[in-house]
């Protein structure tokens, strides 16, 4: 008997261990109490921001694919002046986050269409928005999309009010951002938490910062180097840390209930249900947070007390188990948006700047190879069939004439470039590109534009 309690004792110490060491995995909902504690301005935004998405939800208002473009600063320590070593990430890294991002947000990515468990198959949206590394800077100079800063700082503390956004100014140690109306800043440094309790792997502000002159620097992601992508040096991340802080960014709340009772225990609540979530009601009510992987036996909630979260209330017609498959969740490995999640994301997107949304961020010219240059209505060029199989015709107006042609990846990889092209009518034959997404920049006498392609072999 007293080894079998021993046994018990040591599995629940083990779980108990596991579920706090990452108390902290997402800094935001910390971040924007602060925020709206100290800047009525900012809570009365957030308020009102919120209180349109009940209309929205109701009317989806988008159809055309969105594209943001990210700059990604940088900010390493001064002994790792060799890109690729400690602090200072590789290039590489850089874009395995922008596929991830493209694959997580289109529903490309690699769970699909066999998830690990299907019980929240048919709740899972592509979001139709997709990312760039921005190609054009704020003053109109090409640029690769990321800047790099040797900062005299070892690291930035998530648990102090004033470090953990000091990355984001050149006076404390830091990077000063691009424009957060036309570009997504995303800074990756080293965090760390002073006062213990798990550590921090990032955090976005909600929309709104960006909305007052003296506020704005504020705006973006902040991402540990270690989390940024699944590459090796990111040790043994998952890679979705950025996915679930762009969610915040583009206004979603975690799944899970943050409310706790009197005695500090957690409660079953719908944290999204309400004007402070968007009203997204195809996230079941859920208690307490759970850190473990997601597949066919993973437990239906990280609390023992299921029956406490029915959802009959909350737009279900049955009783259903904790999302934790959600990218905004804290599971391991997650890997899904809900249709409502994304609508709150498209309202975001849709919303001007003084309302405290991000139209102009879908507006911004940030992805265009040169910014100086003309830039042509895009219906002078057409291409067809799209999606292709491979086979893909181009033809322009009749009043212009192809100077240069450039194919890119998602992760803006360079994997055609013509020349001297003669005719306004002709074929490219695109049936080695793997399936997926694909830019076509197109240099004329006119100008300069940039259309999408998808291959579907």
């Amino acid at each position: 008997m007293r080894k079998l309690i021993l046994i018990l004792t040591t599995l629940f110490i083990s779980f108990y261990t596991t579920a706090q060491e990452n108390v902290k995995k997402c800094g935001t909902t910390q971040l924007v109490k602060w925020e709206k504690q100290n800047n009525p301005d900012y809570k009365n935004l957030l308020n009102n921001f919120y209180q349109g998405i009940k209309e929205w939800q109701n009317d989806k208002k988008f159809n055309t694919i969105t594209t943001i473009p990210i700059v990604v600063h940088i900010i390493h320590r001064q002994n790792h002046s060799t890109i690729g070593s400690g602090t200072n990430i590789s290039d590489v890294q850089v874009q395995n986050v922008l596929g991830i991002l493209n694959e997580d947000f289109r529903k490309l990515n690699p769970e699909f269409p066999n998830p690990p468990r299907n019980t929240f198959s048919n709740f899972a949206g592509d979001s139709e928005i997709e990312f760039c590394l921005a190609t054009t800077d704020q003053n109109g100079n090409s640029t690769s999309g990321i800047t790099r800063t040797a900062s005299t700082k070892t690291n930035f503390d998530c648990d102090d009010n004033a470090d953990r956004t000091a990355m984001k100014r050149d006076l404390t140690g830091g990077k000063d951002g691009w424009n957060p109306l036309k570009y997504l800043n995303i800074w990756v440094c080293d965090l760390w938490n002073s006062q213990g309790g798990g550590q921090t792997l990032g955090f976005s502000y909600l929309p709104g910062v960006q909305s007052s002159s003296w506020n704005a620097w504020k705006d973006g992601l902040v991402v540990d180097f270690q989390h940024f992508g699944d590459t090796l040096q990111a040790g043994n991340s998952d890679g979705r840390t950025p996915t679930h802080e762009v969610g915040h960014y583009l206004g979603l709340y975690h799944t899970f209930c943050e409310d706790e009772d009197s005695q500090g225990n957690p409660i079953c609540c719908d944290n999204d249900n309400t004007i402070f979530g968007g009203f997204v009601d195809d996230t079941p009510a859920t208690k307490d947070i759970y850190y473990g992987s997601v597949n066919s036996s993973t437990p239906s909630t990280s609390s023992p007390d299921y029956n406490s979260c029915d959802d009959l209330n909350y737009g279900f017609n049955t009783n259903y188990p904790d999302m934790h498959e959600n990218f905004m969740s804290y599971a391991k490995e997650p890997w899904m948006f809900t249709h409502k999640q994304i609508n709150v994301m498209h309202y975001t997107l849709n919303q001007t700047w003084s309302n405290g949304g991000r139209l102009e961020l879908k507006n911004s010219n940030g992805c265009l190879l040169t910014a100086i240059d003309e830039i042509i209505n895009t219906n002078l060029i057409t291409i067809y069939p799209n999606p292709s199989r491979g086979l893909v015709n181009f033809k322009l107006a009749i009043n212009l004439r192809f100077k240069k042609i450039t194919i890119q990846n998602i992760l803006g990889k360079r994997l055609m470039s013509l020349n001297n092209i003669k005719s306004k009518q002709f074929t490219l034959d695109l049936s080695s590109f793997p399936n997926g997404i694909y830019f076509v920049t197109f240099s004329t006498s006119k100008g300069v534009s940039i259309k999408k392609i998808v291959i579907t072999n």
